[in-house]
């Protein structure tokens, strides 16, 4: 409970704080810094497949037990939504 900190935007006290433990260039306006962030999912999508890939490599799985999705299609590997009955 003791090291939990409550920040209101209109607080002095606060904003000193927030200015104290990051830098404001790099945190979003939400939390009261300079940066606008936008979520694209089909970008993270691809990002993600990306270290899929790198991962599989790395622990030696060869390309036919990974099949990345197709452009255009985000998802897991090898997962499948099945509908239920």
């Amino acid at each position: 409970m003791q090291k939990v900190k409550f920040v209101y935007p209109n607080n002095k006290d606060s904003v000193e704080l927030m200015q104290s433990l990051f830098d404001l260039d790099n945190l979003p306006s939400e939390f009261g810094g300079k940066t606008s962030l936008t979520y694209d999912h089909e970008e993270f999508s691809r990002l993600m497949t990306e270290d899929d890939v790198k991962t599989a490599k790395f622990w030696g799985l060869d390309e036919n037990s990974f099949n990345p999705p197709k452009k255009g299609h985000a998802g897991h590997a090898g997962s499948e939504v099945v509908p239920e009955p």
